[in-house]
């Protein structure tokens, strides 16, 4: 699976070449031959369209982080107002860490493939672009990393709405198979995309998100990777704050469960024949009973 885009894509307004390999730079700039440029060990991953002060939140967010070996890569997938001009009036366009590519409207699943070709980084972490890092979530993050051997984490993390905020504890799973069962079968998923940190080379290995999935498309990349064997890791530490609002409740869950089973009918565990019925019934339910709730906010 390529992660190559086909739309036109720009680096800080500049439109770059076709069929261009490794880092990305803008034409006007020459190859630095005497400072070749080191990579760090995290890239930030955000895709973000029309969220100009949530953006500029969650880009501050991981500036703060007290880790320093990262970059932030941001695609901006078609803003009403680009989101350089939003960076530049915040006064982040300055900061080399920060890497903003833009293109036409594509889709987030087009989107987050550009920003995992984009980055350089040994790890790749999803950040939403309505959601916040911690000051200590990459250092946490590294420590996980490099004490477990891991290749594939994911984190607790703070839930706001209003006034109120509690954390949210995730589950953990003894093997890939038994986390697939529980991402197909729990009403609430037993993972939060946004924090979750990828080693590069698994990303090589089962390619990117797929951009047939118009929604859920995180999730068809957890099943994928559960389903070649990666066990992920949870880090068990609220690292992510996400502020609950009407811009990131799904109001097209009924809609959506056309590709609920298509997940299904693709990962389900077992070749039982009226196995694959039974997943899609309580899924079905699950879904009924959120669109219910998103009714009533």
């Amino acid at each position: 699976m390529s992660f190559w885009p086909s739309a036109p894509l720009r680096e800080h307004g500049v439109e770059l070449p076709g069929g261009i390999q490794g880092v990305a730079r803008p034409r006007h700039l020459p190859q630095p031959a005497e400072a070749p440029r080191v990579v760090p060990t995290f890239s930030v991953c955000i895709v973000v369209r029309d969220r100009a002060v949530l953006l500029v939140n969650a880009v501050r967010s991981v500036l703060a982080n007290s880790f320093p070996d990262f970059e932030v890569v941001v695609v901006d997938d078609g803003s009403r107002v680009p989101v350089t001009r939003v960076l530049d009036e915040a006064m982040l366009s300055a900061d080399g860490r920060v890497r903003v590519f833009t293109q036409p409207p594509s889709g987030i699943a087009q989107a987050r493939n550009v920003a995992l070709r984009m980055a350089t980084g040994r790890y790749v972490t999803v950040l939403d672009s309505d959601d916040e890092l911690s000051a200590d979530a990459l250092a946490r993050l590294h420590h996980l990393l490099a004490s477990t051997g891991a290749h594939w984490v994911y984190t607790d993390y703070r839930e706001v709405s209003g006034a109120r905020a509690r954390t949210i504890r995730l589950p953990e799973y003894p093997t890939p198979r038994r986390m697939l069962l529980g991402v197909l079968t729990r009403p609430r998923l037993p993972f939060k995309h946004s924090g979750t940190t990828i080693d590069r080379r698994v990303l090589d290995r089962i390619g990117g998100y797929d951009e047939s999935f118009r929604l859920f498309e995180d999730i068809e990349l957890v099943l994928r990777a559960l389903r070649a064997g990666v066990h992920p890791r949870r880090l068990a530490h609220p690292v992510v704050l996400f502020r609950r609002h009407d811009g990131n409740v799904t109001r097209g869950r009924m809609g959506g469960l056309g590709f609920w089973f298509r997940l299904v009918d693709m990962y389900r565990p077992s070749a039982v024949p009226g196995a694959g019925l039974g997943i899609k019934a309580l899924r079905a339910l699950s879904e009924a009973g959120k669109w219910l709730v998103t009714l009533g906010r």
